[in-house]
């Protein structure tokens, strides 16, 4: 049997790449053959390119002065920018089986790609986020083909918690394309239920159906020592580094962190430039780790990290949900002064949050193993 995935795979961050060889690492496991249908829209590629601003101000003869001067600020940045987009590059060649690129909704209907595979699976990132993917995509709903494919959501995202009128009726229209519907977050569910007849599951991201063992084949040692505070932000950090500062301070461990500036006064270093298979690492040989990211959080539970989560300003919906199921709300947190007074002392009782894991994984194996063997009745 062959299964195509079609997820969110081009955007350079750690998350994008790891949930994408999260599910098919998993699918794999299962005894299937699988392609990670390789769909490259614009509105996600061009954001990770290296050196964008200082091309769109190539041409500005008004501005000749301010280019210059952005330029020396550019070309140290993008010395990093360019290691790390050839490092997420090499990921995807090497680490993720894609098919061909596509760029469009259209190349894939006329190409026909779709009709190679006995199942279809959309999911496990912020597909259902018109807000990423340049307005709701059709693709994400697995319109592209008209054949007899058996299609699954599964772990899909809609990225927030309310739906304007005509995004109901979208979904209510292509909803119907789907034999089983899986989605990432209860609030997912809730939206989603009353324009389908169909079952919703909830289930865990795909990083979260595999164990620590696989991970471990694919990280990188990091380059520090172990003892210090692993720091990543996406966005703005204006909550996060008053969070990470004063947690230095209670506990004298150093900071090391993903932006490209000095940011803390015990500096240790930086990971701008740091690929997929080093983020894996730098996480496991933390002490702690400080982030608004979603998977950042998820590898310090995998790998029993001390963390505190700053709720994400824009999509704050997946890490809350993700933190109530793993009775981990005390680590949520948005203000310094909210933090332990002595941090080193809290006992996070990884051993029971990991049962909590250990259930919610096999619900969601679980899950994904009933799509699967649905369809292969139905092929038969």
């Amino acid at each position: 049997m062959k299964v195509g995935i079609v997820t969110i795979s081009s955007a350079h961050n750690y998350g994008c790449m790891l949930q994408a060889w999260g599910l098919q690492e998993y699918v794999k496991k299962l005894g299937y053959e699988v392609d990670i249908i390789n769909l490259r829209l614009d509105c996600i590629d061009t954001l990770y390119k290296p050196l964008n601003l200082y091309k769109g101000l190539k041409n500005a003869k008004r501005f000749r002065k301010l280019r210059s001067a952005l330029w020396l600020n550019i070309k140290k940045k993008g010395i990093h920018a360019n290691r790390k987009y050839k490092k997420f590059e090499s990921f995807i060649a090497n680490q993720l089986h894609t098919t061909k690129c596509y760029h469009s909704y259209q190349e894939l209907v006329d190409s026909k790609v779709g009709d190679n595979y006995d199942i279809l699976i959309t999911g496990s990132d912020q597909v259902w986020n018109g807000a990423i993917t340049g307005g709701l995509n059709r693709t994400f709903f697995l319109n592209f083909t008209k054949g007899p494919v058996r299609k699954l959501s599964f772990a899909s995202s809609v990225g927030k918690t309310e739906l304007k009128d005509y995004e109901k009726e979208f979904f209510r229209h292509y909803l119907k394309n789907f034999d089983s519907i899986a989605v990432r977050e209860e609030s997912a569910k809730e939206m989603l239920t009353p324009l389908t007849d169909k079952q919703i599951d909830v289930v865990v991201d795909p990083t979260l159906l595999l164990d620590v063992n696989d991970f471990d084949r694919l990280k990188k040692p990091s380059r520090y020592k172990k003892g210090y505070i692993f720091v990543h932000v996406i966005n703005a950090d204006n909550q996060v580094r008053p969070i990470a500062e004063k947690l230095s301070k209670l506990t004298g461990l150093p900071v090391i962190h993903n932006r490209p500036d000095k940011r803390y006064s015990n500096e240790l270093g930086r990971f701008d430039d740091a690929g997929v298979e080093e983020f894996i690492g730098l996480v496991e040989n933390a002490e702690y780790v400080v982030t608004n990211s979603f998977h950042a959080t998820v590898f310090a539970i995998i790998y029993q990290r001390k963390f505190f989560t700053i709720p994400h300003e824009k999509y704050p919906e997946r890490m809350v949900h993700l933190l109530n199921t793993l009775e981990l709300t005390d680590y949520l947190i948005n203000d310094a002064a909210k933090l332990p007074s002595n941090p080193d002392k809290v006992d996070y009782h990884f051993d029971k949050v990991h049962e909590l894991w250990d259930s919610q994984k096999k619900q969601s194996q679980d899950v994904l193993k009933r799509e699967l063997g649905i369809a292969s009745e139905v092929r038969k």
